[in-house]
């Protein structure tokens, strides 16, 4: 019954599906999923399809190759329709495991046949080397098991009250964290839309960090309505600290000041603030800040893998992480130095009340060298000289972020 290399076939049952859109639409679909070469057998009730179908065949460039009638038990005899795909394959099969997306994959995630001369989507980030991190699977499966929610997770009744000026300290240390939390939840989407799906875990843990972000905010507006202020002042210390960050345009540079020089810095923050809170007997406010804190750290591991993977494939990239970090301690030297209200209001919620500012302000002074020494130790982590990792530790944003 078939020509030679008849190996490749696929089979169609119309039975007595008769001729119109839903016959073509299922003949269609099976020619184009078909190789090149394969036959295709259309088995129907109906004998009298031969022309149609053969103008059918060419019109669309396939070959019809005979007409057989095969028996059925009730004496009534189905139709054999045997056609041959001859025209190119429309889909292509790409390496899942190329460390280069293909042209043309467009939306589509990894593994998936696209069909040919798919439209040309612009992403920037074609390369894994460019955003590579081996541990993309275990990170967003960590962020799917800590999910937690901001209305319902935290115990916003238990919150005691405090002395209107902890209440305002609370209020602007909020704003302050708020603030922060939008730079890094607008840095990771402005990346979103460029790195192709063909990497397919990178944008789904890049959303999952967007949507810890969205989190950490609605919590820390809510924690500064809890006071009965609501959010308070933003400073220009901050908008220009935090400007400096948003304004970079590379991912590799953008990841390495985000994740890991600012969102390390602030996992040091979130500490701080998780232990004042519960000083003050308030183990609501110091459990949200405890799980934000888990979440940032995620995203530092996020960060740390890649610069890491980087500077062991390329050495040289160092200096571009120097040539960046001099760059926004250049550009905030010329704006503004450190925010005074953040650092009077975590001087009062460290020392406990007005009357032991002092000593809060004391613990604020060692939490910043803290912060210092544990930046140049991630920098060490990822393969910088101590030396220099000093040097860029030392050239962070007094801003904390």
């Amino acid at each position: 019954m078939y020509p030679n290399n008849s190996s490749q076939k696929s089979c169609i049952f119309m039975g007595n599906l008769s001729l119109g859109t839903l016959f073509f639409l299922r003949l269609e679909n099976a020619f184009l999923l078909a190789e090149k070469g394969s036959f295709i057998e259309v088995i129907s009730c109906f004998g009298n399809l031969e022309n149609d179908l053969k103008m059918w065949c060419a019109f669309k460039g396939e070959a019809f190759i005979h007409k057989v009638a095969i028996a059925k038990n009730s004496n009534k005899d189905n139709f054999l329709y045997l056609l041959q795909k001859q025209s190119p394959k429309r889909f292509q099969k790409f390496d899942a495991n190329s460390h280069i997306a293909p042209f043309g994959h467009g939306l589509a995630p990894n593994g998936v046949l696209v069909e040919s001369a798919s439209p040309h989507y612009p992403f920037t980030y074609m390369n894994d080397n460019e955003l590579y991190n081996g541990n993309f699977t275990q990170i967003y499966e960590d962020s799917k098991k800590s999910q937690w929610n901001a209305s319902n997770d935290i115990k916003w009744k238990d919150i005691p009250s405090f002395s209107p000026a902890m209440e305002f300290a609370i209020a602007q240390i909020m704003t302050y964290l708020t603030e922060n939390e939008f730079s890094a939840l607008y840095i990771p989407a402005r990346f979103l839309g460029q790195i192709s799906p063909f990497f397919t875990t990178a944008p789904l843990l890049l959303s999952s960090i967007i949507g810890d972000e969205a989190r950490h905010i609605e919590a820390f507006i809510k924690r500064a309505n809890v006071t009965g202020l609501g959010v308070q002042y933003s400073t220009i210390a901050t908008q220009q600290s935090l400007f400096s960050l948003f304004k970079e345009t590379n991912y590799f540079k953008s990841s390495f000041l985000l994740h890991i020089m600012g969102e390390g810095t602030f996992i040091d923050l979130l500490k701080f603030l998780e232990e004042s809170f519960e000083g003050l007997g308030d183990s609501a406010s110091a459990e949200l800040f405890y799980l934000a804190r888990r979440d940032e750290s995620r995203h530092v591991a996020y960060g740390m893998n890649n610069v890491k993977h980087t500077i062991a494939e390329n050495p040289a990239k160092i200096a571009t992480l120097k040539e960046v970090v001099f760059e926004r301690k250049n550009y905030l030297n010329a704006q503004s130095g450190e925010s005074s209200l953040l650092l009077e209001s975590l001087a009062l919620l460290r020392g406990g009340g007005e009357e032991f500012i002092s000593r809060g302000y004391e613990e604020v002074l060692e939490l910043k060298k803290k912060m210092e020494k544990n930046r140049t130790k991630r920098l060490v982590e990822c393969g910088i000289d101590e030396e220099l990792a000093y040097d860029l530790s030392r050239a962070h944003t007094p801003n904390f972020m």
